[in-house]
Formats: C-alpha cells, sequence, structure tokens
C-alpha cells in the first residue's frame, strides 16, 4: 500500500507583519520578513477499500469523519475545509499533528492547510503550482472559513526559507534575502523562541480590531513605519549586523504594541522585560498578539542566563533552527 506524507514550515516574522492584511495591502502595499524554521505541521494520507474520510488530529486528540456527503461529525475545521474544496476525493483516511501547540503565533493554522494541500496535490496528482497552492490556502482560511488575518502564512509555508514578501499587486512577490550563511547562523544562535500561553485573548479578535483602526486611519502610520523596516531588517541581515537587527525588533515591538491594546497582555509585557533585564536587545511576540510564542534576540555570551530566567518564569523555551525549503511531499511503500 503506498502512503502519502507531508510536512509545511512555520515561520518566524521579524518586520511588517499586519502590512499583509487587507485593506492595507491592497491600498498601500504591504511587506514582510520572515524565515522557516524546523517546526513543522505534518500529515499522512492512506486509501481505504470503502467510501468516507475520517481525519484524525494526533496532537489534538480528535476525530472527524465524513460517510456520505460533506457532512461532518467533528470539528476538525481547518482540515475539513481542505477536503471540501476537493469533492472529488473520498476513501481515505488522513492523519496530523503539529510540532507546536494551537495558537502558537507561528502560523501553525495556514501551515496545516499547506501541508493537507500539498499531500492532495500529491496523492491525487492535482498538478497545483506553487503560488495556486499558496492562494487556494488564503482562500480556504479567510473566505471559506472567515478566519481574518493576510497572506504573509500560506506563502511562507509554500515557498519556505528568508524572504521579503510584497503584497498588493498583482501577484505576491517573494525576494529571497540574499544573505551568508554565517549571517543565518549568527542570527539563529542569538536568537530565543519560547511559548508563554495559548492566546485567549484573541477572543478580542485582534486581527479585526488592526483593521478597523488601519481604516479608520489610527495605525495607518504605524502601519507604514513597521513596514519601511522590512528593508531596513533585510539590509542589516545581509551585512551581518545582528546586533542591530536585535535592536530594530525592539523598535518594531514598540510600534507593534500601539496596533492595538490587546496585542501585549502583562504577562507578555512582565516576559519582554524579564529579557531587556537579561540582556536581550529586542524582541517581540510572534504573530497578531495576545500571547503564544515569543522570540527575543540575545548576545550569545548571554543566551543560557536568558534561557534560565525565561523557564523559571514559566517560559517553554524550545530550540529550533532556520529552513530553506517549504512544504514537501513525499510517498512510501508499506506492507498492508
Amino acid at each position: 500500500m503506498k502512503l502519502f506524507k507531508a510536512k509545511a514550515p512555520m515561520r518566524i516574522g521579524f518586520f511588517g507583519g499586519g502590512t499583509d492584511v487587507s485593506p492595507y495591502a491592497e491600498e498601500h502595499g504591504g511587506k514582510v520578513l520572515n524565515c522557516t524554521i524546523d517546526k513543522y505541521v505534518r500529515c499522512m494520507l492512506k486509501p481505504i477499500d470503502q467510501p468516507g474520510i475520517t481525519i484524525r488530529s494526533l496532537d489534538l486528540s480528535a476525530v472527524s469523519r465524513a460517510v456520505t456527503g460533506r457532512e461532518w461529525d467533528g470539528k476538525l475545521s481547518l482540515p475539513q475545509a481542505v477536503i471540501d474544496a476537493h469533492p472529488e476525493i473520498n476513501g481515505v483516511e488522513i492523519t496530523m499533528f503539529s510540532d507546536v501547540p494551537p495558537g502558537s503565533g507561528l502560523g501553525s493554522s495556514s501551515a496545516l492547510v499547506v501541508s493537507m494541500l500539498k499531500l492532495l496535490d500529491t496523492a491525487y496528482h492535482l498538478k497545483l503550482d506553487a503560488y495556486e497552492m499558496a492562494e487556494l490556502a488564503y482562500r480556504i482560511e479567510r473566505v471559506d472559513l472567515g478566519i481574518p488575518g493576510g497572506r504573509q502564512d500560506q506563502y511562507t509555508a509554500v515557498f519556505g526559507g528568508m524572504a521579503v514578501q510584497h503584497f498588493g499587486g498583482p501577484q505576491v512577490i517573494i525576494e529571497r534575502v540574499a544573505t551568508s550563511e554565517d549571517a543565518l547562523l549568527e542570527l539563529e544562535s542569538c536568537l530565543i523562541i519560547g511559548y508563554v500561553r495559548d492566546r485567549k485573548l484573541l477572543t478580542h479578535n485582534l486581527v479585526q480590531d488592526q483593521v478597523r483602526r488601519v481604516t479608520e486611519g489610527e495605525t495607518l502610520r504605524l502601519h507604514d513605519e513597521t513596514k519601511a523596516m522590512v528593508d531596513e531588517g533585510a539590509k542589516l541581515l545581509r551585512r551581518g549586523q545582528i546586533k542591530e537587527f536585535g535592536k530594530l525588533l525592539h523598535h518594531a515591538w514598540e510600534i507593534k504594541k500601539a496596533f492595538s491594546p490587546h496585542i501585549a497582555p502583562p504577562i507578555v509585557n512582565e516576559i519582554y522585560d524579564l529579557a531587556l533585564r537579561q540582556g536581550a536587545w529586542g524582541g517581540k511576540l510572534s504573530g497578531a498578539g495576545g500571547g503564544g510564542f515569543m522570540c527575543f534576540c540575545v548576545p550569545f555570551s548571554k543566551r543560557l542566563q536568558l534561557e534560565a530566567a525565561l523557564i523559571e518564569a514559566g517560559v517553554t523555551v524550545r530550540p529550533f533552527s532556520f529552513t530553506k525549503q517549504g512544504v514537501h511531499a513525499w510517498s512510501v511503500e508499506e506492507d498492508d
């Protein structure tokens, strides 16, 4: 029996987050700088000799089934929506899990959708190109399911690597950051990521709040400022100026907090201030805000002391490495 497998990477966003969200992206042109990391959403497809579809999420301990039509008995809305976009698919079991908790701020939801799309593309020879896959992932999340957000997560999961993404034109442009391997390794050695909490404050509809504020003109200048940091950050990275890169992260975080009062709850501010006291140049909360993973840029000599302080404060520090590849799928033969 042939089994099909896929994995899509998550990402750390550095600069420009929020400018990929409508209507700012279309009206002013969005731009972000991010990089994929070795944290993945992984999926497997197994054909079965009977009608119906079963989806299993191992990390959520959840199962959803559709026996006839597309009436689901579970609540795994994201993978269900991917299947619903391909009504010809039937007679399969799909199993999945994520390397990090949901609501991490690392783009795990989009990585799940992209991973599943690549899985189906490989198993059923759908022949989607990279841009079609990213746009379909965007449509499933933002249109079909109505989940607010931008485009960077879908494109990052598809293309991978360290890149500047340009939004607002007829097609998203992926501009690879041409930097040395040494510079990437140095940045990686100076970065720490840690899980603070689940994002319960997303009940405040953070993205929708930010959209309202930019639409009403409250934060337009702030979006312009954070977008301008994308080119500066890429330039510092090309030059290998990691200390200055970290300080720019701090500046970007101060601006990001002004997007909405719900972005940085007290626990996030406490952890951030702790990191600065331990010598961090700067950092940020990944994703829209409220909680999840935080990222800190710290001198190599102070890395271990900061890790220890974060762990003592209840932060779950996770090792990671940058990756260059986006979503990938393969197949294996397995005995019945």
